[in-house]
């Protein structure tokens, strides 16, 4: 069929104003191909097409075919789209051209122009062809960095070594990392769906509702609490958990982003230094530090309250003779022995110190002065039950015992120790003077 190129661009643009054909022509990620039905250009546009010196597309000028402004292997790609096209279809495929390592979206249809004369055996009105090929390079090579990156998020997530998880707005664990697992002790499926709330200590269950509050409200961005939890196998261990907040494009709240950091190692070496620091190394008794500490709060509730307790001092009768005559080792043996024996003989809420040396002293919290005098003889008789081991004899220590009532009245826990120890060195002169020269 004889093509008359220069008679099709007036056709197609007889009802177009040339700024719109000026537009199509700076398009610029996108070839807009008008083609005949011998695949020829009637009409090209799209900044990506080589232009000669006078401004028109290289290859593709009207009347050229269309199969030259491709390569070869994106041209067989291309052309049955074009075809169907002619037989009118609207067809639409993504292709990639491996030459130039380039993807393109190509969306071909059908052109019908009104005055066109129906041809026999082919359908109305259809004279060729409309082309929209876009590169989608970038856009590709976009996804790839995407989808790697998202792999990379993926690998991160799940050899950090701090436990990590997605939990939903009611505290479902909805994503869960290696670590999270191996610090609970559960596996990824009884994690899953499973609120936190379920596997915390009931008393720090709710420890952190003002944060959350604040948190979703937008106030803060993140905040940190310390919880207590029950592993896998039911041991109550502590962790730091760390929240944020993770928010749609409209700030609606979506899910938490949660850290859970183990600290069960840290907070038993704390506890271990805090009772170094409250005990006697020698007896496990706590020390004067600690007793002075909670005779001042007995001291203050009896003042505000009208409590009643009573302080007892204890010091061991002759004890520098048993170093000396049988060694410090025999002397410490009965001092842990004398400890073992006061804290048996005591209450649950009693306390029982050592002071120092062999000093020993007693916090008894709600006690009257009638009994005190029973207690105090007891004490003393437990002492002189003990027996320690000398090698080649027995050694049976012996202590006195002196005792000071807090009341209302009561001046200070200094005042009330001081009048204790009053007492005890009475007992212990009452003692000597009652012994037989």
């Amino acid at each position: 069929m004889s093509v008359e190129p220069s008679a099709y661009p007036d056709r197609v643009a007889v009802s177009a104003e040339d700024a719109a054909l000026a537009a199509l022509r700076e398009l610029p990620e996108a070839r807009i191909l008008v083609f005949d039905r011998e695949l020829r250009f009637i009409l090209p546009a799209g900044q990506i097409f080589e232009h000669d010196e006078t401004g028109e597309p290289v290859l593709c000028r009207a009347g050229a075919p269309v199969r030259d402004a491709f390569p070869e292997s994106l041209w067989k790609l291309i052309e049955p789209l074009c075809r169907s096209a002619l037989e009118g279809e609207t067809r639409s495929r993504e292709i990639y051209s491996a030459a130039d390592e380039r993807s393109l979206m190509v969306d071909v249809g059908p052109l019908r122009l009104k005055d066109a004369p129906a041809r026999t055996g082919q359908p109305s009105g259809i004279t060729g062809g409309v082309a929209v090929i876009l590169d989608i390079t970038a856009r590709r090579q976009a996804d790839e960095i995407a989808r790697s990156s998202h792999d990379h998020f993926e690998q991160v997530f799940e050899r950090a070594p701090i436990g990590m998880g997605l939990m939903s707005l009611d505290g479902r664990w909805t994503l869960v990392n290696r670590a999270l697992c191996e610090i609970t002790g559960y596996t990824t499926e009884e994690l899953i769906d499973r609120r936190f709330a379920e596997i915390t200590h009931s008393d720090d269950v709710h420890n952190d509702e003002v944060q959350l509050a604040q948190l979703l409200a937008g106030v803060i961005p993140a905040f940190q609490v310390e919880k207590r939890y029950f592993n896998a196998v039911g041991e109550t261990m502590s962790a730091i958990l760390s929240i944020s907040l993770v928010r749609d494009v409209e700030s609606a709240p979506l899910h938490f982003i949660a850290q859970l950091q183990d600290i069960s190692e840290r907070k038993r070496l704390e506890e271990h230094l805090r009772h170094l620091a409250d005990h006697d190394p020698l007896t496990g008794l706590p020390n004067r530090r600690l007793f002075e500490h909670d005779l001042r709060l007995q001291v203050a509730r009896c003042q505000r309250y009208g409590e009643r307790a009573a302080v007892m001092v204890i010091d061991l009768d002759a004890f520098k003779q048993i170093n000396d005559l049988h060694g410090h080792k025999v002397g410490d043996d009965a001092l842990r022995a004398v400890a073992t024996a006061l804290a048996r003989r005591l209450r649950e809420t009693d306390l029982v110190a050592r002071l120092g040396g062999d000093e020993f002293a007693v916090l008894l919290p709600h006690a009257d002065a009638e009994s005190m005098a029973l207690v105090a003889d007891g004490l003393a008789r437990v002492i002189a039950a003990c027996s320690v081991d000398a090698g080649d004899s027995v050694v049976h220590p012996s202590g006195s015992v002196g005792v000071a009532m807090i009341d209302q009245q009561s001046a200070s826990a200094e005042q009330a120790l001081v009048e204790a120890d009053r007492a005890m060195y009475a007992a212990k002169h009452a003692k000597v003077t009652a012994t037989p020269a």
